[in-house]
């Protein structure tokens, strides 16, 4: 028999869990921090060739801006603010991580050079260390095992939502920046294209912190919860196998993610002669509702093959969008017209929408409570080291010193695609009987509790 009771779903010998309400409220609001967080630190990826004419950076520059200047700080920050998650306010934290982001994105407006705006780019990444950890820790403890595969699927959506209007809201600030009036700051004064699209994305930052600040934190759920916090070490120790298999699987699968996030706008600018608004409104059309449809396929499906008793549904469905994915990639760079290049990457990002929603899930089921954050935090470090440095800078060096034709980038980004998109799905094909037993073993232990 289940009961609400003050805001709470009970179950009679179970945890108690949010009201659903309640409990999509938080997602949704978290969805929205993700979107933000993601329009700041896409909106780069329109802004290369003006980067390129105002500071005079090359592609393996750019790709540093991209990927090392924001990653690093990103992934280093990352543990150190989930330990905070899982002993302190996960609210909190965020509130405080959207206002750090926030002004650094502001701040990147007001680079001068290659090297202040790669500090900006740094703040960026330290200030979103402290959203995905937590939001992740918050969502697990908002609903029970079975339903999280969707939750943490519409939360994946605001990284796909933000990237796509980073592109249009990007690319139609771009257009207008170029044929309106210089705009002019009181001390700041006259503002470039480029410069004018960092300040403006900066500003739904505070109203994400007064969002934050209305919501309520859910009880902790599982195992352990009682004790203040547990060491991550044995649970490395006892999971290496899991956790190894896994990171491996789902970063390198986000290396050819990553590396069409950075370069597909390039490679429509360059190869195919679009302008800056067109890339923007096309591509960022096609992240928002292909990728968008796939994150939701993607978790209704593993709901589905969870309910029909597939322990595996989660790495299942994951492998399936990977390997629906990979043909398009490979072809969207080589086709002549851009438009059936865009209807290439329109499938594309529909297949590997079906697989970005899924990690979360995956390291959920493997980990228990009180250290949930900072295991995810140590995936991110690892996941994002590895795809938004590897990735965007891999193919910049093969542009660059390869090829040495940027009209080429997206064959550079193929040739990434073909080597890691293979080896990430067998990783998690590897993955599949270590998981079942390890989340077999997990879920006793909850129950024992």
């Amino acid at each position: 028999m289940l009961q609400k009771t003050m805001g709470v779903s009970v179950g009679a010998g179970a945890e108690t869990w949010p009201a659903p309400s309640r409990a999509w409220a938080t997602v949704l609001v978290l969805m929205a921090a993700y979107a933000v967080g993601f329009v700041d630190r896409q909106i780069l990826t329109l802004l290369v060739e003006p980067l390129r004419r105002d500071l005079g950076i090359t592609d393996t520059q750019f790709s540093l801006l991209s990927g090392l200047a924001f990653t690093l700080f990103y992934t280093l920050m990352g543990v150190p603010l989930a330990w905070l998650a899982d002993r302190g306010s996960r609210r909190n934290l965020i509130i405080i991580s959207v206002g750090v982001w926030s002004a650094m994105t502001a701040a990147c407006g007001m680079a001068g050079s290659f090297l202040s705006l790669f500090a900006a780019r740094v703040g960026v990444g330290i200030g979103e260390a402290g959203l995905s950890p937590a939001a992740y820790s918050l969502i697990a403890d908002s609903f029970p095992p079975q339903k999280r595969a969707r939750a943490m699927g519409v939360y994946a959506i605001g990284a796909i939502a933000g990237v796509g209007m980073a592109l249009i809201i990007g690319g139609a600030v771009i257009e207008w920046a170029n044929t309106a009036p210089p705009l002019v700051l009181p001390v700041v004064g006259e503002l470039r294209s480029w410069q004018a699209a960092f300040v403006l994305v900066s500003l739904p930052g505070p109203v994400l912190m007064v969002a934050m600040a209305f919501l309520r934190e859910p009880a902790r759920q599982g195992a352990g919860v009682a004790a203040p916090s547990a060491p991550l070490g044995p649970y490395l120790r006892r999971r290496w196998l899991v956790f190894g298999l896994l990171s491996a699987g789902y970063s390198l699968i986000g290396v050819a993610i990553a590396a069409y996030l950075t370069w597909a706008p390039a490679f429509l600018m360059r190869a195919h002669g679009w302008p800056v608004g067109k890339v923007g409104a096309v591509y960022g059309t096609i992240l928002l509702v292909g990728s968008t449809v796939g994150v939701l396929v993607g978790g209704l499906m593993t709901d589905r093959f969870a309910a029909a008793g597939r322990k595996d549904a989660v790495l299942r469905v994951a492998m399936l969008g990977s390997i629906f994915a990979f043909p398009f990639a490979l072809a969207a760079p080589f086709v002549a017209s851009g438009e059936l290049a865009a209807a290439l990457l329109a499938f594309m990002c529909l297949g590997f929408g079906l697989t970005q929603g899924l990690p979360a899930v995956s390291f959920q089921a493997v980990t228990p409570n009180r250290v949930r954050a900072r295991a995810i935090a140590l995936y991110l470090l690892i996941g994002n080291i590895v795809a938004f440095t590897v990735g965007p800078t891999a193919v910049a060096l093969i542009s660059d010193h390869w090829l040495q034709d940027p009209k080429r980038i997206g064959q550079a980004v193929a040739a990434v695609t073909a080597v890691v998109l293979p080896i990430g799905v067998a990783a998690l094909a590897f993955a599949v009987r270590p998981y079942i037993r390890a989340a077999d073993e997990e879920a006793a232990e909850a129950l024992a509790s």
